[in-house]
């Protein structure tokens, strides 16, 4: 006879619930849409991404797909790879996009978070892909340092996930000296075509200021609600992190790998979010992600009745502060 309560959890870990919940996305997206908004800061190299999209309908149409691709990509990942400890996971993905759906500012508009966590996850399945293949990743590194390279044409963020992504590789123990060749060339490449080509003028190209980062930024409303669902995010994100450590110690070699990564990837948000803090939305989105990986853990490795009740609060959590959001704002 299935445990009391075991009909509950199962449910919060399928794919029914986690279809209602980029239902629910959807619909909180479209009951916020139109009235949040955070001028968007920060510019890359040649371009603004702030420009892509110019309509509020629109962004937001956007914003909600990025979102459900991301949250789909993030199931996929892990049947893939199993950086959690079962393949069929779905509560996480659920939590991931309930998260984003619960902060209008985040699921309303399209901007550089919404693009730059997308990317990361794509870039995840390369990254993965490189481990044991030691001699032949300098094709799957090249492909992901093109990428952030291509993308920092529109935002400086891009650029700063340089650094990370090669902690990864050494994770994935595919680090050499074709590796850092590869790094080199996936970096000049897109400026190359884009340049050397003629397709965008070098009179355009600007540096990154650095003075941007620790400038006044624009009181919007309803900032102190963003940043205090910020630091509830950061501070459980921790403690689950935390939590999980130890269960994740007796996990394979690979699987390590794969969730140092990961650990890694908090660290670094956490650390930006305090650095570049007048955009620490920007960062919100890869911290939700974190939470939600890390919920995931948890879920797998907790009791029934324990993760019935934790599960049932943070929805009715995520509820309230969406709810919040609408008064306030």
């Amino acid at each position: 006879m299935a445990k009391k309560g075991s009909y509950i959890v199962d449910y919060f870990n399928n794919r029914g619930f986690f279809g209602m919940s980029l239902l629910i996305l959807v619909i909180l997206s479209v009951i916020a849409s139109g009235n949040f908004d955070v001028p968007q800061r920060g510019y890359g190299t040649l371009h603004n991404i702030a420009n892509w999209i110019i309509s509020h309908d629109t962004s937001c149409f956007v914003a909600v797909l990025c979102n459900i691709v991301t949250g789909v990509l993030l199931v996929t990942l892990n049947i893939m790879y199993r950086y959690i400890k079962t393949y069929n996971c779905f509560v996480f993905a659920s939590v991931f996009v309930l998260l984003q759906g619960m902060n209008p500012f985040l699921s309303t508009r399209f901007f550089a978070g919404t693009a730059m966590c997308l990317v990361v996850v794509i870039a995840l399945f390369f990254v993965f892909d490189l481990y044991g293949k030691q001699q032949m990743a300098s094709q799957g590194v090249f492909l992901i340092m093109a990428l952030l390279s291509f993308f920092s044409i529109y935002h400086y963020v891009f650029l700063l996930l340089v650094p990370l992504f090669i902690v990864g590789f050494a994770y994935m123990r595919a680090l050499n000296v074709r590796a850092v060749l590869a790094i080199v060339f996936g970096l000049v490449t897109p400026y190359w075509i884009a340049l050397g080509t003629g397709l965008e003028s070098t009179q355009a190209f600007r540096a990154p200021e650095l003075s941007l980062v620790w400038s006044d930024a624009p009181v919007y409303a309803g900032k102190g609600w963003a940043i205090s669902v910020a630091i509830a995010t950061t501070a459980l994100t921790v403690l689950l992190t935390v939590g999980n450590f130890k269960t994740m110690l007796n996990y394979s070699v690979h699987v390590r790998a794969y969730n140092n990564f990961f650990v890694a990837l908090s660290i670094f948000v956490l650390l930006m979010m305090l650095v570049d803090y007048n955009d620490f939305l920007l960062y919100l989105p890869l911290m939700n992600m974190c939470l939600a990986i890390q919920f995931g853990h948890w879920y797998v490795i907790t009791k029934h009745e324990t993760r019935q009740a934790v599960t049932t609060w943070l929805l009715i959590a995520m509820l309230t502060v969406y709810i919040v959001a609408m008064v306030i704002v």
